[in-house]
C-alpha cells in the first residue's frame, strides 16, 4: 500500500501525465523528461512498480502520438520517447503474462499509423465524423 505522506509525488506524476496527454504545454519538451524522472523516483521509493511505471509511460506516449487533435511536433516528441519505457519493459519481463503484454505493446508500436494533426480550423469546427 502507498504511504499517504508520499501521495503528493504520485499525484504530481499523474498530473504530469495529464499535461503530456492533453499537450497542455506543447512548447515545453522538458515536461517529458520531468515526468520520466519523477516516475523513476517513485520506483526508487517503492511508490510504484517499475513495470507499472514503464507500461503506463509507454501507453501514455503511444496514446498521445496517435491523437490527431494534438500538435504534430508534440505527438512526434512523445513517439521519440517511447523507446525509453519499452527498453525498461524488455529488461523487466519475468513471466508469460508480462511477455504477452510486452508483445502487445511492441506490436502496437510496430504497426502505429499516425494520421495528420487536425488544423486549427478543423478543431474549431468540431468532430468531422459526427
Amino acid at each position: 500500500m502507498f504511504k499517504p505522506r508520499n501521495r503528493p509525488c504520485r499525484d504530481c506524476w499523474h498530473w504530469q501525465s495529464f499535461m503530456i496527454r492533453c499537450a497542455l504545454r506543447p512548447e515545453e519538451p522538458r515536461l517529458i523528461e520531468c515526468f520520466m524522472s519523477l516516475g523513476v523516483s517513485l520506483v526508487e521509493h517503492g511508490q510504484i512498480s517499475p513495470w507499472h511505471m514503464s507500461l503506463a509511460s509507454l501507453n501514455l506516449f503511444l496514446d498521445t502520438a496517435c491523437d490527431p487533435a494534438l500538435p504534430w511536433h508534440w505527438r512526434n516528441l512523445c513517439l521519440d520517447h517511447a523507446w525509453r519505457p519499452l527498453h525498461v519493459l524488455q529488461q523487466l519481463v519475468s513471466d508469460r503474462m508480462q511477455q504477452r503484454t510486452l508483445d502487445t505493446v511492441r506490436n502496437r508500436l510496430a504497426t502505429l499509423r499516425l494520421q495528420p494533426s487536425l488544423s486549427p480550423s478543423e478543431l474549431a469546427e468540431g468532430n468531422p465524423y459526427e
